[in-house]
C-alpha cells in the first residue's frame, strides 16, 4: 500500500500565495475573499486607508509577478516574503497567514514597499 506524505504548511501556503496573486490578476473577487481575511491589516500610506473593505473599494485587477520569495511556518502561523514585479516596478512584500481550518490558510497582513528605496 502507497501512503501520501503528509502536506507541509510552507507548501500550502505557498499554494495560497500563488492563488491569491492569479485572483488578484484575473478579478477573481471570490477567491481573493476566501483567501484573505475579513479584517486584514492593510495600509495604504498613499491612501491613508486601513484594512480589506477599504482596499476592495480601490482594487483594480494588474498584472503581478512574484520574481523571488521565501515561504516559512510555524504551527497555525506562516508568513511568507520577497519581491513582485507591479506596473513595471520591483516591490518588496511580506505576508503573514493563519491556518483558520487544517491546511486552509488566509492572509492576514500584507505588506509592500518600493524595492528601490
Amino acid at each position: 500500500m502507497v501512503t501520501k506524505s503528509p502536506v507541509l504548511s510552507d507548501e500550502e501556503i505557498s499554494w495560497t500565495l500563488r492563488n491569491l496573486l492569479n485572483a488578484y490578476e484575473s478579478a477573481d473577487l471570490p477567491k481573493l475573499q476566501e483567501l484573505v481575511a475579513r479584517d486584514v491589516d492593510i495600509h495604504v500610506h498613499e491612501l491613508d486607508f486601513y484594512g480589506r473593505s477599504a482596499f476592495m473599494r480601490i482594487y483594480t485587477p494588474e498584472r503581478v509577478i512574484l520574481t523571488k520569495y521565501t515561504v516559512k511556518s510555524e504551527g497555525t502561523v506562516g508568513w511568507s516574503y520577497g519581491t513582485i514585479t507591479r506596473q513595471n516596478m520591483v516591490m518588496h512584500f511580506s505576508a503573514v497567514f493563519r491556518e483558520n481550518r487544517r491546511h486552509h490558510w488566509k492572509m492576514v497582513h500584507l505588506h509592500l514597499s518600493d524595492a528601490s528605496l
